[in-house]
């Protein structure tokens, strides 16, 4: 039994090719094919036919779904030449949900690649602060024990505000500021290695509900501009008939349990309490060896319907770049990640722009040394800017004299020469 679903394309552990799920899908009626390709919207795109057949059943004043339709010009081969806005408005619906669901996966596995990358760096970085408390610190054992124990209690931020000033009075030499910073350092990579093994559990617990689950009735009504009482009996329908259909392709024989596991599959479990309009479900799934497991691994996301646009956080210009870089290189305080943390999952832009910084850094192929020449350059002593020798400046000329008193004088005496014999005031 499957119990995770790796991420990105490789994760197709199944035998069956989309070739296979698109040759049961086509054996399917109408209604049948647009169900099944809605509760894979995913990973699927309804055709122009299922939207045409959509359209047909939408609730208008003047027909009922599933009657015939007159007064409509028909086609050669008998079908009604529906209005443009009735398959525009079915058109807007299914990319509107498409979008919805398939950036929502698109920023779920951006995390997780981002976070296996990011802690596979944060060891080595971790590995070179122990190197250095040990070599340049003369560290023991013990002191590296004791500092890994205090680790989730330790107050870094004031203790770094606190050796910051001790730094600036002189109060203390470089090496015992040294051995205190890598200290506290080594103390804050520690806990960023817990928060973010904490989110990756649950990231990729929310990643396999996603690969799992369908829309709700709720949002397939909407979609298919219909009532939802009918949804659900043409949901197990559809399920049905397509795993039969699929079995007939695989020349296999189709066991009642797998309709049971598909259908459960197809509705989305959820906690006791969760919204049933979230549209995904919130309960952890297994992934069975059911022919409807297989075919939802087997199939890749679908790209986005259209691209998003560009954030505005903060700008979206320098002041984003420079916080998301810190984030990636491990120079943000505790309290500045975690608001930082909850606003860029949220948005693909952003999730987008701190993965390809990640990527950027790593193609540069770090070595060790290269690591702890960083981190001995991140965690030095700051010194004090050297003051300039007297009468190593040039001397200044009359006209810079006066130059500077009048950008000084600016903001009292003005810059509009008034005219002659007018009031100032």
């Amino acid at each position: 039994m499957l119990t995770t679903a790796p991420s990105g394309p490789a994760q197709s552990q199944s035998s069956l090719s989309r070739e296979q799920i698109e040759a049961a899908i086509a054996k399917l009626v109408p209604m049948e094919r647009v169900m099944i390709r809605l509760l894979m919207l995913q990973y699927l795109n309804p055709t122009h036919d299922d939207v045409s057949f959509m359209a047909q059943e939408r609730a208008e004043p003047q027909m009922k779904a599933g009657t015939k339709l007159r007064g409509f010009p028909m086609n050669a081969d008998g079908t009604p030449i529906l209005p443009k806005e009735w398959i525009a408005a079915i058109e807007l619906k299914v990319n509107q949900y498409a979008t919805q669901v398939r950036e929502h996966r698109r920023r779920l596995d951006l995390q997780i690649d981002f976070i296996n990358d990011y802690l596979g760096d944060l060891q080595r970085e971790t590995e070179a602060i122990e190197s250095l408390l040990t070599t340049d610190c003369g560290c023991a054992t013990e002191a590296l024990e004791e500092l890994r124990s205090q680790a989730r209690q330790a107050l870094i931020s004031y203790a770094l505000r606190k050796l910051a000033v001790r730094a600036e009075k002189e109060a203390l030499e470089e090496d015992a500021y040294l051995k205190e910073r890598l200290g506290l350092e080594y103390q804050a990579h520690l806990r960023r290695r817990d928060r973010f093994k904490k989110r990756l559990e649950q990231i990729a617990q929310e990643r396999q509900v996603s690969v799992f689950s369908s829309l709700s009735d709720e949002h397939l009504a909407t979609i298919w501009g219909i009532a939802k009482a009918p949804i659900m009996n043409r949901r197990v329908k559809a399920i049905q008939k397509y795993l039969n259909a699929l079995a007939s392709v695989l020349n296999s024989q189709f066991a009642g349990g797998e309709f049971a596991a598909a259908v459960n599959a197809g509705l989305g479990s959820r906690m006791p309490g969760g919204s049933k309009n979230e549209g995904i479900g919130t309960k952890y799934l297994e992934a069975k060896e059911d022919l409807w497991s297989k075919t939802l691994l087997a199939l890749p996301p679908a790209p986005l319907p259209n691209e998003p646009k560009p954030c505005e956080h903060d700008g979206a210009g320098k002041v984003l770049i420079g916080k998301l870089r810190s984030l990636a290189t491990y120079v943000m305080g505790e309290e500045d990640e975690a608001k930082l943390w909850i606003r860029t999952i949220q948005c693909l832009p952003c999730l987008v722009r701190l993965r390809t910084m990640q990527q950027e850094v790593a193609e540069l192929g770090e070595s060790s040394e290269t690591v702890l020449q960083r981190v001995r350059a991140r965690t030095a002593m700051p010194r004090k800017e050297t003051t300039e020798v007297p009468g190593t400046t040039p001397e200044k000329t009359d006209a810079d004299s006066v130059a500077h008193l009048e950008e000084l004088l600016r903001p009292f005496i003005g810059t509009d020469i008034l005219p002659e014999g007018s009031a100032r005031w």
